[in-house]
């Protein structure tokens, strides 16, 4: 079996002194002390290296000449290229690094003024190697409740994340950032966008973007789903394109997805491959936990590696190459919208509730695994961390809301993954462009709730296709112009997502990823097998040890997301990002 590990993208660590350690994600590459690459090729002295494979606005490609010129003499002008996007440029002034508006493709830097060395690097793991910091305990809290980080924050002290839509800069031993300014510190009201205008303008610049990409991209590949951001996608191409356009499917059990797409699919004369998910009978313990290992590499360790590595192994059965996407399309629906949507304060007990009924229940650690008072430490220190999260996004708790979703979960979820799997694939997310999500920032919350604005858009794209149902849910058709009726049928269905989500807090239990399970339960036996892999988690005090030693004899099992936040710390240690104890 060929456990299918990814290769490394191009990337880089700059530092204001000699490097301490030669070790790299692939080979060096680079004749300069300070300035260590790697990727397909070396790295010229002077040139700008393209640190994503997505570079593209909403009208198309940008040529690797014009990315070059602009990172010389103003670098802040490649931030509304489409996430995931970022590129470094090398020179006699000094090192330069630039991250798309959304921060999709991971950046690091040292923190100012933690005392640490100054370094710059593609690579967390690589970027904590030099800066020294060891362990960020709360960062360590806030993954073990939520699977992935809030903000800029990284699992490593000294070191943070670039923000969204910045530049930095490493010249004469020091670092210089210059970041965006926030969209919520300078909106008022006049800046808000009526839905009709903002629906009419999301449908020309989606057509644009559409157009353009099967121009740049004639055989990629549509992710169809039977949800409304995918049908979006389709809608915005021409019908005249739709016939031997080429689509994927990946049939997930209990899931409605496959018969809807392949009902779209045969309408249109769409060429529509469906796959189930991998069979990992044939997975050895080793290969699952090779996959593990690579996979926390990729995401520095602060996604899920088990979900990330069950995906590697569903892809297999797949072509890879350009992938259009529908990430983004969560942002323009308000989804952490409950209730009655209006204009309204919050405080730390509204961010208390949010955290515990929709973050904190689907992949958090099982109980048990860590100490009963770092536990408890973490909860309280977690939910102020999504309360400060939030007052970062404005004092209304819809826009807040929104925010937090945009700038925190879609940066440092979405955002890792998709630069994890970027050497496999291209994946070409639309509804990430910044005129788009600066579209939905603007339209008031109340338009955005119950998927009022996308079904809008859909029936302006597309009516046709907007009176099909969706999958488990009504038509977009119905969600546009609902009856008289649907708030109450509305009602009955948040009604059922809280019980639902109360029966899985209440069973203490979480909703692993597709495939996770099995995965996650190879690892186990791996390290049952071999448990000098683990034997530097023994170092870590908040670690449950005696939980830990009854899972390696066998009398105990772990969740996937357990499984995953100890891989992910048994990485940073053999990385020598942090060390135990």
């Amino acid at each position: 079996m060929d456990p299918m590990r990814a290769r490394d993208l191009p990337g880089f660590v700059a530092r204001a002194e000699p490097l301490r350690s030669s070790a790299t994600a692939s080979g060096v590459a680079s004749d300069r002390a300070r300035l260590t690459t790697w990727g397909d090729q070396a790295h010229p002295e002077g040139a700008t290296q393209l640190l994503s494979p997505v570079v593209r606005r909403t009208s198309g490609m940008v040529d690797e000449a014009t990315v070059d010129a602009e990172m010389r003499s103003h670098p802040e002008s490649l931030r509304d290229l489409l996430p995931p996007f970022a590129a470094m440029q090398s020179g006699d002034d000094g090192v330069t690094m630039v991250a798309d508006s959304m921060g999709f493709r991971q950046l690091y830097h040292s923190t100012p003024g933690s005392g640490a060395h100054v370094v710059m690097a593609s690579s967390a793991l690589a970027a904590a190697r030099e800066a020294g910091g060891g362990l960020d305990e709360v960062a360590l809290g806030n993954q073990s409740l939520l699977g992935w980080q809030l903000g800029q924050r990284t699992l490593f002290k000294r070191v943070c994340k670039l923000e969204p839509g910045a530049v930095a800069r490493l010249h004469d031993g020091h670092l210089q950032i210059d970041g965006p300014p926030r969209l919520h510190d300078e909106r008022t009201q006049s800046d808000d966008i009526s839905l009709p205008d903002a629906v009419r303008q999301a449908a020309s610049l989606m057509r644009a973007s559409l157009t353009a990409l099967l121009d740049d991209h004639p055989d990629a590949v549509l992710q169809l789903t039977g949800g409304l951001d995918s049908r979006l996608l389709l809608s915005a191409i021409p019908v005249s394109r739709r016939r031997g356009l080429r689509a994927m499917t990946l049939g997930v059990p209990h899931s409605g997805d496959v018969e809807i797409a392949s009902d779209i699919s045969e309408r249109y004369g769409i060429d529509h491959e469906v796959r189930g998910l991998a069979d990992l009978a044939e997975v050895t313990p080793a290969d699952a936990w090779t996959l593990s290992q690579d996979a926390a590499r990729r995401v520095d360790a602060m996604c899920d590696p088990i979900a990330l590595a069950a995906l590697g192994l569903a892809e297999q059965s797949f072509p890879q190459g350009v992938r259009i996407s529908g990430l983004g399309g969560e942002v323009a629906r308000g989804f952490y919208y409950t209730g009655r949507v209006a204009d309204r304060p919050y405080t730390r007990e509204d961010a208390a509730r949010l955290a515990g009924w929709r973050m904190f229940v689907n992949d958090a650690v099982e109980p048990g695994l860590l100490t009963d008072a770092f536990s408890a430490w973490a909860r309280d220190t977690a939910e102020g961390e999504v309360h400060h999260a939030l007052l970062a996004g404005g004092a209304e708790w819809f826009r807040a809301t929104d925010d937090l979703y945009l700038r925190h979960r879609m940066q440092r979820w979405a955002g890792a993954t998709d630069t994890a799997v970027s050497t496999q694939r291209t994946v070409l997310n639309p509804m990430l462009d910044s005129a788009f999500l600066d579209l939905a920032t603007r339209l008031r919350p109340q338009d955005k709730a119950q998927s009022r604005f996308l079904s809008l858009l859909q029936m302006e794209l597309d009516p046709d296709l907007g009176r099909m149902p969706l999958e488990g849910r009504p038509s977009p058709a119905e969600y546009a112009h609902p009856s008289a009726w649907w708030p109450f049928a509305q009602g009955a269905a948040t009604a059922s997502k809280f019980a639902k989500k109360a029966v899985q807090r209440l069973r203490r239990g979480n909703r692993p990823p597709a495939g996770g399970e099995l995965l996650a339960a190879k690892v186990l036996e791996y390290w049952r097998a071999h448990p000098e892999v683990v034997a530097g988690l023994s170092g870590f005090a908040f670690i449950e040890q005696g939980l830990l030693a009854q899972v390696l004899d066998g009398d105990r099992e772990l969740r996937p997301s357990s499984v995953a936040l100890l891989t992910n710390l048994i990485v940073a240690v053999d990385q020598g990002a942090i060390s135990a104890g």
